[in-house]
């Protein structure tokens, strides 16, 4: 989101939309968004209708109110995009729409509606005299004071953002000694298995030109969430989504890596350290990113390095020591074949280095993309290879989209990965060591009844086998649908049927256990958005890998007090029944128990360019054991074990809060002031929740302020 804006000032607007392709060739578009009250949104979208919201261009949108209606002016500098070198008129591509809030109603010329396969190879073309963007440059200062009180550190920065762009052949963003202490704070996520997370990127520096790295579709969270769900995400409702069996990207570039936690220091003999401590970001020395583009080829050059990881401990005598060890180095390299006049046809290479103090890790990717002028089929095609400290694998993806109608698409994935292929020294790949294959059939339907305005959803078949052992690892049927009622509200629903497989992950490399058969239901609800209070509730069933029936409710207000001042509160809480957790080894134990995850989030918009946001995320875990099992040497069923200790059972509290305040003074030139709070408690036995909660609090792991001021000098 743009700047100070919010999505939740578009809910009960009239908004009026712009998209511009300035390449003239379909690459991708810039789209721009006022709405009335003047709150602003930008981004781009790629072929075909992949938006991402991380640009943010130095343009000037106002509305006016008069008698009849509304009006809206923009002024776009031509410097602020990318535009091809070129003499004599121009050709541009653009799209015009409006979206009438009371009615619900969305106009654009061309007439492409949200489930159409084509649009940014479809826009209306105008033709441009004297366009002459100018050269920019524009450096950037800045200077941050850092009081951790968590580790007892206060430190002052001093670094430096720098953009250089002569033409479009060439543009170079550099940040010296870059401080990211003021992006927004991530999201909780209770997780026990084995399966890594992914944390989306939030730092400015990485996300800004950054489509020129995508090599599919599936390399974006927001991309691969969009074709299961089939989700337009419109805002006429409250926005609580059903995300459950929703698929991880795979992508050779994940920059969550540079600068994240360290995964190249050797272990210290009787050193133990303090809590928290690997799960520090390592301090970035500095960054750099070439990319630009000639004719049909566009490239891309990163390279960042990180600064020396210092960890506190403890050793064996209780005395304090550092464990020191050196940063890595990151370098990626992108170049790109596009023609999207008429078919589109697109080949490119990515290859990644990460350099540590233990080994380094190298992958290659090759991508082929196609697509006939019609738009209605598509197939993009991944290959990789890597190199881990010498230990070579290799695999690949490919997707096949193809659209029977406006309303109707399939799409057809299959993967292979083997056991030795790994890019998450700088990727992310949620697993190796299988075979798979995944349809979806993805519908719409628009409705004018008194009973329903409009339905959408998806079909999806799922199979998975690993490859050393040939089991199945996962399959299932998932039916998501979404039904928009009169009065703005909206239903949201999923069942799922997955039958028996096996679990080969969670037991960290000490065999696998089958599952039984397992069924799924949720079923969401929310009302309209426009509304001062905004409601969503949900209630949904599951089965446990043993065959339990658990159960989670959610709840959900949104308090629009003012333009300027609204409140978001969710809480979602879970009765487990029979929840395997690991336990060491072979061993896992069967849990009952509470999940109780509240979150809060407030924004004021104090004046314009002023906004103050109050974050707050928690998730609260009691579990009592109920049964311990171990996997057999053969793999199996799982069969009842002996305990070692009277019980295991445990708690879990997770913790992260924001306070932050922003003035806006000009575009990037701004001042923050930032408090984060946040803590993860070890495993208690039988605390009560109030005091999870409680000593979260008191003694945190990070525990933080912030202020940061930095200011542009450019065109």
């Amino acid at each position: 989101v743009r700047r100070l804006s919010s999505r939740d000032q578009f809910v009960d607007r009239d908004v009026f939309g712009f998209t511009m392709d300035t390449s003239g060739q379909g690459l991708f578009a810039y789209f721009f968004m006022v709405a009335l009250g003047d709150s602003v949104v930008d981004g781009k979208v790629l072929p075909e209708r992949r938006y991402e919201n991380d640009w943010d261009g130095p343009w000037i949108g106002r509305s006016a109110e008069f008698e009849g209606g509304w009006s809206v002016e923009m002024f776009l500098p031509w410097s602020m995009f990318n535009i091809p070198k070129g003499e004599g008129p121009r050709d541009i591509g653009f799209a015009v729409s409006r979206h009438v809030s009371i009615l619900n109603q969305r106009y654009q010329w061309p007439g492409h509606s949200y489930s159409t396969p084509q649009f940014v190879s479809a826009l209306n073309n105008f033709v441009v005299d004297g366009v002459q963007p100018k050269k920019q440059f524009s450096i950037i200062p800045y200077v941050s004071a850092i009081k951790d009180s968590a580790r007892e550190l206060t430190d002052l920065r001093i670094g430096v953002d720098m953009n250089w762009k002569p033409s479009t052949l060439f543009e170079l963003t550099a940040t010296l000694n870059p401080d990211f202490g003021a992006v927004e704070a991530d999201d909780v996520v209770l997780n026990l298995t084995a399966l890594e997370t992914f944390f989306p990127e939030k730092r400015l520096f990485f996300l800004e030109g950054n489509e020129v790295f995508a090599t599919t579709p599936r390399a974006s969270s927001g991309s691969a969430h969009r074709e299961i769900s089939n989700e337009d995400y419109a805002n006429t409702s409250r926005r609580a989504f059903v995300a459950d069996f929703l698929p991880s990207p795979i992508s050779l570039l994940n920059t969550r890596r540079i600068g994240g936690t360290a995964n190249q220091v050797n272990p210290v003999a009787d050193v133990v350290l303090n809590q928290g401590e690997r799960d520090v970001p390592t301090d970035l020395l500095g960054a750099v990113k070439f990319t630009g583009s000639l004719e049909n080829f566009r490239y891309g050059i990163l390279a960042a390095a990180e600064d020396d990881v210092n960890w506190r401990g403890i050793d064996g005598l209780g005395k304090a020591v550092d464990v020191i060890a050196d940063g890595r180095e990151f370098t990626v390299v992108r170049l790109l074949y596009e023609k999207s006049k008429g078919d589109r046809i697109g080949i490119g290479y990515l290859g990644t280095l990460a350099s540590g103090a233990l080994y380094d890790a190298k992958v290659h990717g090759l991508d082929m993309h196609y697509g006939p002028a019609s738009g209605n089929l598509s197939a993009d095609i991944q290959l990789l290879t890597s190199d881990v400290a010498g230990l070579s694998g290799y695999g690949g993806i490919l997707d096949v989209r193809y659209a029977s109608s406006s309303s109707i698409q399939h799409k057809l994935e299959l993967d292979y990965f083997d056991d030795s292929v790994d890019v998450n020294d700088l990727g992310f790949l949620r697993r190796n060591n299988y075979r798979g294959a995944q349809y979806v059939w993805s519908y719409a339907r628009s409705e004018s009844g008194k009973l329903m305005k409009g339905m959408r959803g998806t079909v999806v078949l799922r199979h998975q086998t690993n490859l050393t052992a040939g089991q199945v690892i996962d399959r299932g049927v998932y039916w998501r649908q979404k039904i928009e009622l009169p009065g703005r509200n909206t239903i949201r629903s999923l069942l799922a049927y997955l039958p028996e497989h096996y679990q080969d992950l969670d037991s960290r490399g000490n065999g696998a256990y089958r599952t039984d058969s397992r069924a799924f239901w949720s079923l969401l609800w929310s009302t309209d958005a426009s509304r001062m209070f905004s409601f969503s509730s949900g209630i949904g069933r599951f089965q446990e890998d043993l065959g339990g029936w658990s159960m989670r409710t959610s709840a959900g207000v949104t308090a629009r007090f003012t333009d300027s001042l609204f409140l978001d509160f969710d809480v979602k809480y879970t009765q487990r029944k029979g929840w395997l957790v690991h336990q060491g080894q072979r061993n896992f134990g069967a849990y009952d128990g509470i999940d109780w995850q509240p979150s809060v989030d407030l924004n004021w918009f104090v004046a314009a360019g002023h906004q103050l946001r109050f974050s707050l995320q928690w998730a609260g875990v009691r579990m009592s054991e109920h049964g311990f099992y171990a996997i057999p040497e053969t793999d199996g069923d799982l069969v009842a074990a002996t305990r070692i200790r009277p019980d295991y059972d445990f708690t879990v509290s997770l913790l992260t809060t924001q306070i932050r305040y922003r003035w806006e003074i000009a575009p990037l030139t701004d001042l923050f002031i930032v408090y984060n709070r946040g803590n993860k408690l070890p495993f208690r036995h039988r605390d009560e929740f109030s005091d999870l909660f409680s000593d979260t609090f008191r003694d945190p792991i990070v525990d933080t302020l912030i202020a940061k001021f930095r200011y542009r000098f450019g065109n």
